[in-house]
């Protein structure tokens, strides 16, 4: 199958109303430039000083993870990485919009998920997700001029991702959609049972899935209810992420890791609402 290749909803040349019209319709943006050159290489040299590590170790707060194996490796709650990854929690590039399609304009996020993946020739991620979906995160409506997105995810690209470099893979609109991604649909049961996530297929062969293609240093925008995942990547090298996914702040974290008492002490009252939005309540000592 011929892998349809469009021109991606961008925000380099759309007022705030035009962006929102291609967000809400295709349910991603690509937000070019997103990055400094100086963050991606801090991030890129932070990704070279790591030694070996296999999935379940730590490194300090960091932990090393893999979902299937073939996705790569991830280094989960990396925002303990050091302030690059501090910068990240509301960076100017994509907080305001998040902020607002989440809870139009609340204070109440959540950070659900922060990790860095670092992909090899071969790795891909399965196709997932899609408009029937019935979970939270799955979420993206639009009513009477108020936003309500269950997850939002930015994914950070820290090299080139072209052809053969295993890009991300959207079904544009497919988030409103609530017919089942026939590739979701489980072998020999195509007249019920419905799967969410199907990590044997490759995403980037499917029907309909467009490849997202990156310069280091842009930042795919995108609802979690879309369907995607990624091509196999069949170059060599690496593929390098940071996905930061946010959500309202009733969303409970996806592996709930404590934030460290030396980063809370480090953040703005901003990032720390954002990363702890609902603080603790226990007796006194």
């Amino acid at each position: 199958m011929e892998i349809q290749r469009p021109n991606p909803p961008h925000s380099q040349n759309a007022d705030q109303a035009e962006n929102d019209y291609l967000f809400d319709l295709y349910g991603y943006r690509v937000l070019r430039g997103a990055l400094s050159r100086d963050q991606v290489s801090a991030i890129n040299d932070w990704i070279n000083s790591q030694p070996p590590a296999k999935p379940g170790e730590w490194l300090g707060n960091v932990h090393v993870h893999s979902y299937q194996g073939h996705d790569g490796t991830n280094y989960q709650n990396v925002v303990e990485g050091g302030p690059v990854f501090e910068e990240l929690i509301d960076h100017p590039s994509w907080i305001g919009d998040v902020r607002r399609y989440i809870c139009n304009d609340c204070h109440g996020l959540s950070i659900n998920e922060n990790f860095l993946n670092v992909r090899e020739s071969g790795g891909f991620i399965g196709i997932h997700s899609g408009g029937h979906v019935a979970g939270f995160q799955a979420v993206t409506h639009h009513h009477t001029g108020a936003w309500m997105v269950g997850q939002i995810n930015i994914l950070m690209a820290l090299t080139d991702i072209g052809p053969g470099d295993g890009p991300t893979t959207v079904v544009p609109g497919s988030h409103k959609s609530h017919q089942i991604h026939p590739a979701l649909l489980a072998e020999g049961t195509r007249a019920g049972h419905k799967q969410s996530y199907n990590d044997d297929v490759v995403a980037g062969q499917q029907l309909a899935m467009h490849e997202v293609y990156l310069k280091a240093g842009d930042a795919l925008m995108f609802t979690d209810g879309i369907c995607h995942g990624s091509a196999a990547r069949t170059n060599p090298g690496q593929r390098r992420v940071v996905i930061y996914r946010y959500s309202p702040h009733i969303l409970m974290p996806r592996f709930n890791y404590i934030a460290s008492a030396a980063l809370l002490s480090r953040l703005t009252p901003a990032r720390r609402e954002i990363l702890v939005p609902v603080p603790p309540r226990i007796p006194p000592a």
